[in-house]
C-alpha cells in the first residue's frame, strides 16, 4: 500500500473536496464552494491516498434572470481565475517520481495559462528562467527543473 498524503486545512484540502464534489454531484459552482468551505472548516487534517482529477465547474442554475455573460470589470475575471487555480493541486515531484516524465508532461499540458505555470513553478520551488514565455517552453522548463530537483534529492539521500 502506498503512503498517504496528509492534508491540512487550506488550498490542497479545498482542492480535494472540490474535486470529489464536482465529480460526484450536480451542484453549481456557488453551492460547491459553500460545501467545500464547510467541509474544510469542519476538518482538522486528513490522510488521503490520492488527489481527485480536477472536474470542470458547473454553471450556476438559472433563476429566471438572464445569466451574466462576462465580468463587470477586468479585475473580476482575474480574481476568479486566481481562486480556481491551485498551484498545489498536485506535486510535480510526486507525479514525476510515480508516473514518470510522460505523466508529469500530461499534467502540465492540462494547464493552459503561462501565468498558472509560473505560479506552479514558484509555489513548488522549481527554478525556471523568467524570460521563458511560451507555454511549451514553460512546460519543458518545469519538467527539466523537476527532474533536476528530484535527482538532487536522490543524490543527497544516498
Amino acid at each position: 500500500m502506498s503512503k498517504g498524503i496528509q492534508l491540512w486545512p487550506g488550498d490542497r484540502m479545498r482542492a480535494f473536496f472540490r474535486g470529489h464534489i464536482r465529480r460526484e454531484t450536480a451542484l453549481d459552482t456557488k453551492a460547491t464552494e459553500k460545501l467545500v468551505e464547510a467541509l474544510t472548516k469542519a476538518t482538522n487534517r486528513m490522510l488521503v491516498w490520492g488527489m481527485p482529477e480536477e472536474a470542470p465547474a458547473r454553471p450556476a442554475a438559472a433563476s429566471g434572470a438572464k445569466a451574466k455573460t462576462g465580468p463587470a470589470n477586468k479585475d473580476e475575471k482575474g480574481s476568479k481565475d486566481e481562486k480556481t487555480f491551485d498551484p498545489y493541486a498536485f506535486s510535480a515531484m510526486v507525479v514525476l517520481a510515480k508516473q514518470g516524465r510522460e505523466g508529469l508532461a500530461k499534467r502540465l499540458a492540462e494547464i493552459r495559462s503561462a501565468d498558472h505555470l509560473r505560479k506552479l513553478a514558484e509555489a513548488q520551488h522549481l527554478g525556471i528562467d523568467k524570460q521563458v514565455t511560451k507555454l511549451d517552453e514553460l512546460r519543458k522548463a518545469i519538467l527539466a527543473a523537476t527532474e533536476q530537483r528530484l535527482a538532487d534529492r536522490r543524490a543527497a539521500a544516498s
